[in-house]
């Protein structure tokens, strides 16, 4: 039996930035194996209980960040091999934050961006824990948003697939053409999300989708790099 209950703890921004790396995840893994096991850490179960008007306020950048502060990720790994961090970058630009998107006079490339707020969330976990565990961490970096990441499912337009802003309005044109529901801008929930991102649980469309956009194609390279095995449990 392995030694760990799951294989991933997701630490996101919110339950619909959870669904889409499920997805992502469960068709990253096809065909190698088993399909992983996977828990979400932040925000936690509790907290998003359907009809928990109260679930919205542990999302956000700012509790990834006071879940790495906390040293929350120590507990995760005594009971999942890797943990996945998500944020977007959208509001990096925040005092608290703290990852511009600009450098001088020059807009920060979307690869830039991913290893500025890396770095970021490394600050915030602490040098000695970084040292310790940085090798059971995955970065899901989205710029800027988990929307964008969408949009090279729904858009044939290289140039479209790649955009960093507007993508929610994107997204939901490109659903809108294909008689698809849309995502909701209030009220967001996690089937939205996971019905959005199907297609991503099917056997290499993770990998054709990075290839239209920059800071998806970090990530895939990421778990690329980790050359991650899931192995059948021995009876």
């Amino acid at each position: 039996m392995s030694e760990y209950s799951n294989d991933f703890a997701i630490v996101s921004d919110g339950v619909t930035d959870y669904a889409v790396l499920k997805n992502i995840l469960l068709g990253y893994f096809k065909g190698k194996g088993r399909d992983p096991r996977i828990s979400q850490k932040q925000p936690s179960m509790d907290a998003t209980m359907e009809g928990d008007p109260e679930w919205r306020k542990f999302g956000t950048w700012e509790n990834v960040f006071r879940y790495l502060k906390e040293g929350k990720h120590r507990d995760a790994l005594s009971y999942n091999k890797y943990i996945l961090v998500q944020i977007d970058t959208d509001l990096s630009e925040h005092p608290n934050f703290g990852v511009a998107h600009r450098e001088g006079n020059r807009v920060r490339s979307p690869k830039e961006l991913v290893v500025g707020v890396r770095d970021r969330l490394r600050q915030e976990m602490g040098e000695a824990d970084f040292a310790k565990y940085g090798a059971r961490f995955v970065f899901a970096i989205c710029v800027h948003a988990m929307e964008c990441w969408l949009l090279p499912l729904w858009v044939t337009d290289v140039r479209k697939a790649s955009k960093i802003t507007g993508c929610l309005d994107a997204v939901n044109r490109a659903l809108a053409k294909k008689n698809e529901p849309p995502l909701p801008a209030d009220g967001k929930k996690a089937g939205h999300y996971l019905e959005a991102s199907r297609h991503l649980k099917q056997k290499g469309v993770f990998r054709e989708m990075a290839q239209r956009n920059p800071s998806l194609k970090v990530f895939f390279d990421e778990l690329e790099r980790l050359n991650i095995e899931l192995t059948e449990d021995p009876d």
